[in-house]
């Protein structure tokens, strides 16, 4: 057994009544150590932030050899700016397609995910009412088609989309189109583009709306349900991100002035947000800010909001503030999804053509759940190398293992092959990437000392002796 697993091993034994006389098996309970080390995992944690097509063509391109260290500062993801302010009313140039494309590449080479976002305008020190022109809904709608076939293609590192394309910053609000209406909300147009967007992607990815009532006047002011979760309907499919997180009493503008419409909105993100992604960034730090930014009220939020994804670079006095009371690092391990084993349970030694059962208990420390597909593995490895691997997603769905749930109890049967080898094999679990299986960076590492196998994307439970009948 390889050194550098650790783990704490109790010894009990448990009498099991056969159709042969009675035997004994010896059970082992393993007591995993957790760890308090914050490491990149997909789809969730702080992103780096950039913006490789910039105004009025300009072009800054990405690297995979500058995008790789990210992961180093335990950052899993990027979120990209294509501005597409020249083409408000052309087509996209095939050169600006190409160029697109080009990003996606150098994301999967750096073995990151991407949150891409398209927008027409970028405003910069300006005043509200913002006058920078987005484009007319037959252009907005030609140019989702255009980017149709790069999202498609890209979508194995598209952690989510946020929205994009309609008014300031692609957020929503000041578009000198009417595509969202500033006094009653969503609109024709605004259906139209939100349509023509979730046709745009798999229906294994989700995108994210900036504003809650937008999101409630499309599909309702009832949350999602368990069963309405990941049915690939537009509603299990709209997350939501928030540009202005903590910035005032209503995060300018997210939410509305009147305190008990703002709380029934944060209710309903609450509940709607255990299924689905919750991104944004913090934007102020001045006077209106100060009650909301500290870390108290903070990660009460971050954790009642489920928020799964935030911005490392902006806004930099808010995310300073937290490295100086001490919460900055508690918010990158937490964000998203934080699974820790506790303790795994099976037997010591079965026979070939038994059925192994086992008992694994687990606990997600994070501020929210995993929103994305998730493969779930038992991995048998032989003493010669040989995996046998034993697919348990359809009976367990990692994607509903959410942090209200406390200790979370999974049984698991595996029937072996009555000619499994005879041997030692190590115990595995395997939480891969289902659109990249064998890649580990997109494998999901727990959050426990010792056990993942960096070269495989493994965690190690335990080693098992399998005999002959």
């Amino acid at each position: 057994m390889p050194k550098q697993y650790l783990y704490l091993t109790l010894w009990t034994f448990l009498i099991v009544m056969m159709f042969s006389p009675v035997s004994a098996q010896e059970l082992q309970v393993i007591i995993h150590i957790p760890s308090d080390e914050n490491f990149p995992n997909p789809e969730r944690g702080f992103y780096h932030q950039d913006a490789p097509m910039w105004l009025e063509t300009e072009l800054e391109p990405q690297y995979t050899e500058d995008l790789r260290p990210l992961r180093d500062d335990g950052v899993s993801m990027v979120r990209f700016y294509f501005l597409i302010d020249e083409f408000t009313d052309a087509p996209i140039s095939d050169e600006a397609l190409a160029y697109i494309q080009a990003q996606f590449e150098v994301v999967r080479g750096a073995r990151l995910k991407m949150i891409p976002r398209f927008a027409y305008n970028f405003p910069q020190g300006d005043e509200y009412p913002y006058q920078h022109p987005d484009a007319p809904l037959d252009i907005v709608l030609a140019h989702i088609t255009q980017l149709t076939p790069i999202l498609q293609n890209n979508a194995d590192v598209i952690a989510f989309m946020e929205i994009g394309f309609v008014g300031a910053w692609g957020e929503w609000h000041s578009s000198t189109n009417h595509l969202v209406d500033e006094q009653t909300g969503i609109n024709a147009n605004s259906q139209a583009i939100t349509t023509a967007l979730l046709q745009a992607l798999p229906q294994n990815r989700m995108i994210a709306m900036r504003y809650p009532p937008y999101k409630q006047q499309l599909y309702g002011d009832q949350s999602l349900a368990p069963d309405q979760a990941f049915s690939g309907t537009p509603q299990a499919r709209m997350g939501a991100h928030n540009d202005c997180f903590l910035a005032s009493n209503t995060d300018w503008g997210t939410y509305s002035e009147d305190e008990s419409i703002r709380q029934a909105q944060k209710a309903y993100l609450h509940e709607d947000n255990r299924y689905l992604p919750q991104g944004g960034e913090t934007c102020n730090d001045s006077e209106e800010a100060q009650p909301y930014i500290h870390c108290e009220d903070a990660l009460r939020e971050l954790e009642y909001l489920r928020y799964s994804v935030l911005n490392r670079d902006y806004h930099q006095t808010v995310l300073a503030l937290w490295k100086e009371e001490g919460c900055y690092d508690a918010i990158a391990m937490r964000l998203g999804y934080r699974i820790r084993l506790i303790q795994t349970q099976l037997p010591a030694q079965i026979g070939a053509g038994e059925t192994l059962n086992m008992t694994i208990t687990l606990q997600n420390d994070g501020f929210g759940s995993i929103y994305n597909p998730r493969g779930f593995e038992i991995i048998l490895r032989l003493s010669d190398g040989t995996d046998y691997r034993f697919p348990m997603q359809t009976t367990h769905d990692p994607r509903y293992w959410l942090p209200d749930l406390g200790e979370i109890t999974l049984p698991i049967s595996i029937p072996l092959s009555a000619d499994m080898p005879q041997g030692e094999y190590a115990v595995f679990i395997n939480l891969p990437d289902p659109l990249l299986y064998d890649i580990p960076e997109y494998s999901i590492r727990l959050a426990n000392a010792g056990i993942w196998e960096a070269e495989t994307g493994l965690n190690y439970l335990t080693v098992l002796s399998i005999t002959a009948n």
